[in-house]
C-alpha cells in the first residue's frame, strides 16, 4: 500500500525516528516519542519527594522516575561504596564511613532532580477510531 503523500511545509520531524508530523503533534504514530508535558520539567513535584524518598534504598528512585541503568548503576554502586568504605573506615578511625551518608544524600538528591520519565501525559491515538 503506498504512502499517502505528505505536505512537508506544514510538518516536523519526529525527534525519535525521523517521521513527518503536523506541526504541534502530540505523540509519534511510529515510535514512542510523546510530547513532554509543559511543567515535566519542573522539580517539587509529588513524585520527585516520592522518588527522594524511594531513594533510601538507592537506584529504586532512579527506578520509579523511568531511568533503569541509572538505577541498576546507583544500586550496585552503593553495595561497591559500602563494600570498600565499611572496612577502609575499620583502618583509618572511622573516617571514611562518614562519606557514606553523604553518598546516599547525593543519591536521594539526584533522583530528586532528574527529569521524570514515565510521568508523561500520553495521549497517543489508537488505530482502531
Amino acid at each position: 500500500m503506498p504512502e499517502p503523500q505528505v505536505n512537508h511545509s506544514d510538518t516536523k520531524p519526529c525527534p525519535y525516528c525521523g517521521t513527518p508530523l503536523p506541526i504541534g503533534a502530540q505523540a509519534c504514530t511510529r515510535c514512542d516519542w510523546v510530547r513532554p508535558r509543559e511543567d515535566a520539567d519542573k522539580t517539587g513535584s509529588l513524585r520527585d519527594y516520592q522518588a527522594a524518598g524511594l531513594s533510601l534504598i538507592p537506584g529504586l528512585g532512579h527506578l520509579f522516575k523511568g531511568h533503569v541503568w541509572m538505577a541498576a548503576g546507583y544500586f550496585f554502586g552503593t553495595l561497591l561504596v559500602i563494600f570498600f568504605f565499611g572496612p577502609m573506615g575499620m583502618v583509618a578511625m572511622g573516617f571514611q564511613l562518614l562519606l557514606i551518608p553523604f553518598y546516599w544524600l547525593w543519591v536521594m538528591l539526584h533522583a530528586f532532580l532528574l527529569p521524570d520519565l514515565k510521568f508523561v501525559d500520553r495521549h497517543i491515538p489508537t488505530r482502531m477510531s
